[in-house]
């Protein structure tokens, strides 16, 4: 087949779940033997137009500079630039588009192609967007939201509706398409989970091993979290959490991966209950050191509040063997509860997590348990599978070639 993808970023040049997982898909699709050439924004004036990579293409079109003032009205570029760039690869006669943007769903209806569409529905944006307002994240600007909103809901609708067929990583999604947009056509829509690359993300059955090279010690319990510092992720009831696990296992040492406008808040927090020796704040990790610090933890806490979709933090741990603990919350259950209810937190407050923490630190992680949670992630989630889950996909898409200009 020859698939255009289609994303609003691109891995390197953004960090995060959906660039990461896309481009686990595309190679993915590549080593298929499948011809692939990937669409994106160009976020920053530095940053090529094209790009020849392994077994594939990339072109990307004119957008407002990532760190610019008028960065957040880059969805109107994709409604405009994205119809003229794709129109100029129409000869390529793509069998399949495949596309991870409601803005750039909607752009890509100004071009002809009689082409089926599948539309990867990832997150309900405005309520993203509605959780992060209640925290501040958007200070002065937040009373504009109400409309701003409306507005991404009614793009969002369009784009479920125009869609051939409709991708969600987990049932939890698809029913939250069902309560936000009643009147979709629900026999479009698809559940795959995400995939995750086993080989690079790979087995360690002893967590001690490779923590000298990471400054980590080796006579604590060390418990990891790569999340972004945002308000739906529960980072504060994890930190909270903390208070409570100390008091059983003064060892323990929680690390905390990521970014995001709650840093100084978490900071804080930490400081606020005397935490500086048990709870760390890494900052971004570098992917090349992301592996390592899977590996050499004992436990990976997933604290989530609300509005979890997937979770591919949650793969790269089971896939190095490191046990997942989480929140009641959206997919967790249904990603990480076939593990056993003891992987589960009873809710999602510091109480319930710090529960789950020091049942397994109390119980202790066996390298028996982590085989279990590498065998487990291989058979749902390993990149081959689910490949072929996405093949069959786009051939039922082709085989309806209901999106027609």
């Amino acid at each position: 087949m020859r698939i255009l993808v289609v994303s609003d970023a691109f891995w390197p040049y953004h960090i995060g779940g959906i660039t990461k997982s896309l481009l686990t898909e595309v190679e993915g699709f590549v080593a298929r033997g499948h011809q692939v050439v990937v669409v994106s924004r160009r976020l920053r004036k530095d940053l090529p137009f094209h790009e020849v990579r392994k077994g594939y293409e990339i072109y990307y079109y004119d957008s407002p500079d990532e760190n610019g003032i008028f960065y957040r009205i880059y969805p109107f570029f994709s409604i405009i630039k994205l119809p003229n760039l794709v129109s100029k690869l129409q000869d390529s006669d793509f069998d399949v588009i495949y596309v991870h943007n409601p803005f750039q769903m909607i752009g890509l209806q100004r071009v002809c192609f009689g082409t089926p569409i599948i539309y990867v529905f990832h997150a309900p944006t405005p309520v993203e967007i509605e959780i992060d307002a209640q925290r501040g994240k958007y200070g002065f600007f937040s009373f504009g939201l109400r409309f701003i909103n409306l507005f991404i809901k009614m793009i969002e609708h369009r784009a479920l509706r125009q869609a051939t067929l409709v991708l969600v990583r987990s049932n939890f999604m698809k029913e939250e398409i069902k309560r936000l947009y009643i009147d979709v056509d629900y026999s479009k829509l698809f559940v795959i989970p995400l995939a995750i690359d086993t080989t690079h993300f790979n087995f360690i059955s002893n967590p001690k091993r490779g923590r000298k090279n990471l400054g980590l010690p080796e006579d604590r319990w060390i418990l990891l979290t790569v999340r972004r510092l945002v308000a739906r992720m529960g980072l504060e009831n994890l930190i909270n959490a903390m208070k409570l696990v100390k008091k059983e296992h003064s060892q323990a040492l929680l690390l905390i991966g990521g970014k995001g406008y709650l840093e100084n808040t978490l900071r804080e927090l930490i400081r606020s209950h005397g935490l500086e020796q048990s709870v760390r704040l890494l900052g971004l990790i570098p992917e090349e050191k992301l592996a390592s610090y899977y590996q050499a933890a004992d436990l990976f806490v997933l604290p989530t509040r609300e509005l979890e979709g997937f979770g591919l933090v949650t793969l790269e741990a089971l896939s190095c063997g490191t046990p997942v603990i989480a929140t009641p919350v959206g997919a967790n259950l249904e990603v990480v509860g076939p593990l056993g209810g003891e992987f589960l937190c009873k809710d999602t407050t510091p109480e319930a997590l710090a529960e789950r923490i020091s049942y397994w630190l109390s119980r202790g992680i066996s390298a028996e348990v982590r085989q279990a949670c590498r065998d487990y992630c291989v058979s749902r989630f390993a990149v081959e599978s689910v490949i072929a889950d996405l093949e069959n996909l786009f051939i039922e898409a082709i085989k309806r070639k209901g999106n027609k200009c």
